[in-house]
């Protein structure tokens, strides 16, 4: 094989291996569904999802309309029935439920 062809042959292999890859992530990222599509995304949604979704489906929050106070009144209530995360955690939980489903929406 000449020095040209073999150049050829690599750089075609190459641009196969670049296509595979761009073709593998395109497919991936069309074939992902939000599994939570009730839930807006924002700050605090995976961990609410993490959290919650041990005992009940994270979509009942999305029935209810509170302010901050209500939210974490709420959250305290799962809190002492075994909802397990950290204060911090609980308190993420909290600022999001309280900005994606306030009173009045």
């Amino acid at each position: 094989m000449t020095h040209a062809a073999l150049r050829r042959a690599r750089v075609t292999t190459f641009g196969l291996v670049v296509l595979a890859v761009v073709w593998t992530a395109a497919s991936r990222a069309v074939g992902q569904v939000d599994d939570h599509p009730m839930l807006p995304p924002g700050d605090g949604r995976a961990v609410m999802i993490r959290v919650c979704s041990t005992c009940h489906a994270p979509e009942n929050a999305a029935g209810q309309q509170l302010d901050a106070a209500g939210w974490k009144d709420l959250v305290d209530q799962m809190a002492s029935k075994g909802a397990v995360a950290t204060e911090a955690e609980f308190d993420e939980i909290v600022r999001y439920l309280a900005g994606a489903f306030p009173p009045g929406t």
